[in-house]
């Protein structure tokens, strides 16, 4: 009896010391236990298994049986497959030629674009052709740009898909781009075989159509898990018409309430990062200890403040803010530069009026012209599901308009059903890489698809926390972070939005 009267004490103590413990706990300190949680759930998400995936030409054929071999780990290696593949299918072609097959594939062009340092035009940016692409070193951030020319037996509407304009978010992008050119190349494969098959485009004097796809539009980003590029610029917000920068430069910082929230989302605190080298002192145990407490509290710090912000202005409201993005503060977050483009904008503004030659921020397409341009995202939206943020301003009553409406439809019909709410907020936002000044109604018809990852207070709080340490460390030491809130690992998602993804493409080449 003793004995349990005694278990009993204890137990009863215990309840009441957990019980104290738990109530005076801060708020603080309970959010840095989630925190802890969310960041070991990201490190666990998944193995991340690795797949044999060569380039020589027998590889292709026969030994990239599993999806995943469209995906890669790092810039370099999405790069290298991108560009490959385009070389591969060059040697197609003119193995067609050659041997007098028949291929709906009428040419090939590749361009690369290095885009390191100030240029205020083009031609500052090396544009090379892709034959000689081994003089540049690995290291180098370039944008890479295929260029397909397809034989159609009617009429159809020119193609732009593009990857990566938000770095980080860019590898899917990239593995729907691969997969696209691979699926190609098999099909080529099987027609070199059977040389003698008719001709599919009647007389052959049938239509053509372009197909151009650029990768990496924000390269150093997409190497360093980064939203923004290497001058913390936001590129999906930096390309302005010239008749709005100085409007849009010169507006009320606060105008969207950024000066409001900016404590929360360039956020001040004081420890060290955790990082390993011989440029930095030893450390011992305690300190090694006490400086991750310290990082757990300022993780914790900032979630605390992203919910009470929220809380306070309504999601919406925040949402507004933030994707809105601010002209004013360099090192802030959702920066959209100073007015001048950026060289990756200034790269894909040539690839897309003079190397496929559709002229259409110059004003000189012509009058038949039709492009349709899909630029494909990341970080919005429920898990693996897309929506496609699209413009429905669309009121001439012709085929063109009539067909975007029906494509629109069917867009619509496929995506989340919260669609809505990942959409909502962007009303006044300008700077669209694939807005109006690069893409110009009516001539080109934009699209963008966002895909779902983590929930929007995980997002942003990646984003908030990576944006710090880049720009107080000069190294992305969260960007575990970024790149886990925009790139899950887990096979699932995996294929669930490359199928979204390939979906789309192939949407596309229907209409």
């Amino acid at each position: 009896k003793t004995s349990h009267n005694t278990t009993t004490t204890r137990t009863i103590l215990q309840s009441v010391i957990a019980a104290s413990t738990i109530a005076m706990l801060s708020l603080r300190h309970i959010f840095a236990v989630a925190a802890i949680a969310h960041i070991t759930w990201i490190w666990i998400d998944s193995p991340k298994p690795v797949y044999f995936c060569p380039l020589n030409r027998e590889g292709l054929t026969n030994d990239w049986t599993d999806e995943n071999c469209y995906w890669s780990t790092s810039y370099a290696e999405a790069r290298e497959k991108f560009v490959s593949l385009g070389n591969r299918l060059r040697e197609q072609l003119i193995l067609s030629q050659d041997e007098n097959a028949f291929l709906d594939l009428l040419d090939v062009q590749s361009i690369t674009y290095d885009i390191a340092g100030n240029s205020e035009d083009y031609k500052s940016l090396h544009a090379i052709d892709a034959s000689t692409l081994q003089t540049i070193s690995p290291e180098r951030d370039t944008v890479d740009a295929i260029l397909l020319t397809m034989r159609v037996p009617d009429d159809h509407v020119d193609i732009i898909h593009s990857s990566g304009t938000h770095g980080v978010e860019g590898y899917l992008g990239s593995a729907v781009q691969i997969r696209f050119l691979h699926e190609i190349f098999l099909q080529n494969e099987a027609l070199l075989e059977n040389k003698g098959r008719e001709n599919t485009s009647g007389d052959g004097n049938g239509k053509v159509r372009k197909i151009l796809l650029i990768h990496a539009v924000n390269p150093f980003g997409m190497r360093h898990h980064r939203r923004t590029n290497e001058n913390n610029v936001d590129l999906n917000r930096n390309v302005l018409a010239p008749d709005k920068i100085k409007s849009v430069i010169e507006r009320d910082p606060n105008y969207f309430g950024y000066v409001d929230m900016d404590p929360v989302l360039n956020p001040i605190y004081n420890p060290a990062p955790l990082q390993s080298g011989n440029d930095l002192p030893e450390q011992s145990s305690y300190d090694t200890i006490h400086t991750f407490m310290k990082e757990v509290g300022s993780i914790a710090s900032v979630i605390a403040s992203i919910v009470k912000i929220i809380a306070s202005k309504g999601y919406s409201n925040a949402k507004r803010t933030i994707v809105s993005a601010q002209y004013h503060k360099k090192a802030g977050v959702f920066y959209g530069g100073n007015g001048r483009w950026e060289n990756s904008v200034v790269a894909v503004q040539h690839a897309i009026d003079e190397f496929a030659g559709f002229s259409l921020s110059s004003g000189d397409a012509d009058a038949q012209s039709k492009v349709l341009w899909i630029d494909v995202h990341t970080g919005l939206g429920k898990y693996g599901s897309y929506t496609s943020l699209i413009k429905k301003e669309v009121t001439d009553n012709n085929l063109w308009t009539s067909q975007l409406n029906t494509l629109v439809a069917d867009l619509e019909e496929k995506q989340a059903s919260n669609s809505k709410a990942v959409s909502s907020g962007y009303e006044q936002t300008v700077g669209f890489i694939n807005g109006d000044v690069l893409c110009p109604p009516p001539a080109c018809f934009a699209v963008s698809q966002e895909f779902g990852t983590r929930p929007g207070v995980a997002v942003i709080l990646s984003l908030v926390l990576e944006n710090k340490g880049f720009n107080s460390w000069g190294k992305s030491e969260y960007a575990y972070l970024t790149s886990n809130a925009f790139q899950p690992q887990r096979l699932s998602w995996r294929r669930i939005t490359l199928r979204g993804g390939s979906e789309m493409l192939l949407a596309a080449l229907k209409f």
